[in-house]
Parts: C-alpha cells; sequence; structure tokens
C-alpha cells in the first residue's frame, strides 16, 4: 500500500512539472509520515547528507567540470583530425572516424552530451558533403556520443559503483569492454552504409601526414593515458584521478593549446556547478528513498517476487525496467532510484554486480537516444537545427545497433567480466 502512495504521489508531481528531486522527496517524506516506523523524521535530512558526504562521490562532479573545459576548447577537432587521418581512406573512413573520435572523447569527458555539441559541428557538415544522408549523420553522431558513458571515466559507472558499493576500478573495465563491443559495431555499420550507398573515400594520408596528426593531438591523448594509468597503477584514486583531469585539461586547453583564455575557465565553472548542483541533490533525495525502502523491505519483496524466475527471465525484467524508464527519465536519475530496488534481486538470481553494472549503464546510454524524451534527441535537434520527428526517424537504426549490443552485454557476461577479472 505504501509503496503504492509513494509512486503516485511522484508521478503527480512530474506530471505537475516538479523537479524529479521534488518528486521523489515527497513521496518519500508524506509515505515517511503516514507509513513509517515510529523514528524521528530528523533522519531523513540526516540520511540525505550522509548520501553526499563521501569523499569517493567528489570524483563526479570534477568530472563534470572537466568535460565542460575539454568542451569548449580544442580537444574534439584534434581528436577527428587525428582519427580520420588514420581511418579516412577505407570505405565509411569518415564515418567511422567519427565514432572513434566519439570514443575518445568520452575516455576524456565521460558526459555523452559533451560529445555532441563539440565533435558534432565539425563532423556534421563534412559527412554531408562527403555523400552520407542527413540523417544517418545525425544519428550517428547523436548515438556515438554515449559511447562516453559506457567507456571511462563514465559518470554513470561511478554512480552505479557508489549505489551498490562496488569497485569503481572493476566497473570502469566492464564499461571499457561493453564499450568497444559498441564502437565495433557501429563502425561496422559505418561501412556497410557506405559500400551499400557508394560513398567514396578521402585519399590515403602518408604516414608524415598521420605523425603529424597525431602529434597535434598528443596532448589530448595524454588525457586518459594518464587519468586510467594513474588509477589502475595505484597512483590515483578515482577522485584523485578527476581533479588531475581538471588540472590537465585546463594545462592543456589554456597554456598549451591556448584554445580558451582562462575567463572562460570560470564560465565553465560557473556552468557546470549547475549540472553538478542537481546531480548531488538528486544523489541526496535518492538516498532518502532507498533509506525508506529498504526500512519497508520494498528489496527484499522484489526478491522474494522474483525468487522464481530464472536468471535470463530476471535479467530480461532488469531490461524492461531500465529501458522504459530511459524513455522518460534522465540516467542519473534511473540508476539513483531503480538500482537499488533490483540490486538484491539481482545478487539472488546469481547476476555479478560488476556484470550488472555494464547492463544497467548500457540501459541509460540507450535512454539517451530514446524517444519520446531522450536528452541526447534534444541536443541533436539544437546542434544540427533538425526537428524533432527527423532526429527520432534518424536514431531509430541506432536504436536497433544499441539492442544489439546490450542483448551480447545481458546474455554473454564474459565478454564485460573477462578483462576485469583479470584485475
Amino acid at each position: 500500500m505504501h509503496v503504492a502512495v509513494l509512486v503516485t504521489i511522484g508521478l503527480l508531481t512530474l506530471v505537475i512539472g516538479a523537479p524529479i528531486f521534488l518528486s521523489i522527496m515527497a513521496g518519500t517524506i508524506i509515505t515517511f509520515e503516514a507509513y513509517g516506523p515510529p523514528i524521528p523524521s530528523m533522519v531523513i535530512p540526516q540520511r540525505m547528507v550522509d548520501g553526499v558526504n563521501k569523499f569517493s562521490l567528489l570524483a563526479i562532479p570534477l568530472f563534470i567540470f572537466a568535460a565542460d573545459i575539454i568542451s569548449r576548447g580544442q580537444i574534439g577537432s584534434r581528436l577527428v583530425r587525428l582519427a580520420e587521418s588514420f581511418v579516412g581512406h577505407i570505405t565509411g573512413g569518415l564515418a567511422i572516424a567519427t565514432v572513434l573520435a566519439c570514443a575518445l572523447f568520452g575516455a576524456m569527458s565521460g558526459i555523452g552530451p559533451a560529445a555532441v555539441v563539440s565533435i558534432g559541428p565539425l563532423v556534421y557538415p563534412a559527412l554531408v558533403k562527403q555523400g552520407y544522408s542527413r540523417g544517418f549523420a545525425v544519428g550517428l553522431i547523436t548515438t556515438a556520443s554515449t559511447l562516453a558513458m559506457l567507456i571511462p571515466p563514465g559518470v554513470a559507472m561511478i554512480l552505479y559503483a557508489l549505489q551498490t558499493n562496488s569497485s569503481i576500478g572493476a566497473i570502469f573495465l566492464a564499461g571499457l569492454m561493453a564499450g568497444s563491443i559498441f564502437t565495433s559495431v557501429l563502425c561496422c555499420y559505418a561501412y556497410v552504409y557506405a559500400r551499400m550507398r557508394g560513398i567514396k573515400p578521402t585519399a590515403k594520408l602518408s604516414w608524415t601526414e598521420r605523425w603529424s596528426a597525431t602529434k597535434i593531438a598528443l596532448w589530448a591523448l595524454g588525457l586518459p593515458v594518464f587519468v586510467l594509468g594513474g588509477i589502475y597503477g595505484g597512483a590515483f584514486t578515482p577522485t584523485e584521478a578527476a581533479a588531475f583531469a581538471c588540472v590537465y585539461a585546463i594545462i592543456v586547453e589554456c597554456i598549451i593549446y591556448r584554445s580558451m583564455p582562462f575567463s572562460d575557465i570560470f564560465r565553465a565553472a560557473n556552468s557546470s556547478s549547475a549540472t553538478i548542483a542537481v546531480l548531488l541533490i538528486l544523489i541526496a533525495a535518492g538516498t532518502a528513498l532507498t533509506y525508506y525502502l529498504t526500512l519497508s523491505q520494498v528489496p527484499q519483496q522484489v526478491t522474494a517476487l522474483l525468487s522464481g524466475a530464472s536468471t535470463y527471465e530476471v535479467l530480461l525484467i532488469i531490461n524492461i525496467v531500465f529501458l522504459f524508464s530511459g524513455m522518460f527519465i534522465d540516467p542519473n536519475s534511473a540508476i539513483i532510484v531503480l538500482t537499488p530496488l533490483i540490486f538484491q534481486a539481482a545478487l539472488s538470481a546469481g547476476i555479478d554486480p560488476i556484470h550488472l553494472g555494464a547492463i544497467i549503464v548500457a540501459n541509460v546510454a540507450l535512454g539517451m537516444v530514446s524517444p519520446p524524451f531522450g536528452l541526447n534527441l534534444f541536443i541533436g535537434i539544437t546542434t544540427f537545427k533538425v526537428s524533432y520527428r527527423e532526429v527520432v526517424m534518424a536514431v531509430l537504426p541506432f536504436i536497433g545497433l544499441m539492442l544489439l549490443v546490450l542483448a551480447i552485454i545481458t546474455y554473454i557476461p564474459a565478454v564485460v567480466l573477462w578483462l576485469p577479472g583479470l584485475m
């Protein structure tokens, strides 16, 4: 009964236009007061403070700040030039270069929309000029940008790890494997599409020209090398790596590339602070909700409800729940609200928590391009000046590819657990 009241209140507040964190808090507080255990209400704000009072949580705002700096500079353009210099001469080369550039950009930013804004305006006109349809170009860029959520240091992966007390390093490695599969599938599709349409590749560059493009992008490539190498080499914790990423991005963009004045750092900080504040409030509200659901033994009830289901059936249910939620709410909200509900049930079904993390992050990445409310759809409308209908039609083939990748990740766990297993 109390869960139905909580959900009803949350949905009603969403319908009237309230922010998600207010919907979560309204449902939590009202049901806690009406149906909760006889403990002081002061415990709710205490739990909210505890939810954001974590050293490891600092990695998220720091990576968001680093992503904002990177998106304002020249790192994106240098990555595009580097990728094109090596694969531009093969069939579908420019489209493949776009995918690789988005993957590399994701390894630096951890946030998908940043790649759309930074790389999209650079490659979209070139793709259309070379013969790719506008729909393919929009769909490719909008979808490939979600690689940032899977490839370390994805913010969604950090959030999942904090929600479940899992190893961030292991989640990163599982995401790297999932992102590699997705990258390969997108590249293959780009090759087949270009071959079927007879799109001519560009001239093959000499090794001297390739080395020149590499030198230009060398400082940009150093960011994921130092960040991930520092984490797995034991030099950094993820939080320290995030702080290093901020300093490194500032030095590269402001001093080495001189692509932005130091005054833009304050603008980036101002822009990032709004995103960070919303996310931290959401995490605090989600912590209160999780606490109430735990007191009410809702996760145990979900586990009991799914006790008769096989592992494959539980995986299917988890995918359906997250795919549906991704159509309507943002990835961070989906992870914060839904993960505590299904986590115990997944463990009881024998699902590895690292494998589960890869599945959930792949689902929320798909949600970024899923109509009606996928965030990347609206960013694509603004970036490429196309209609909502055009961007939705553009991403439909790529949603099919993402569902294929999701099926591989879900039902062949070895492909994402192999690399974490080595650690």
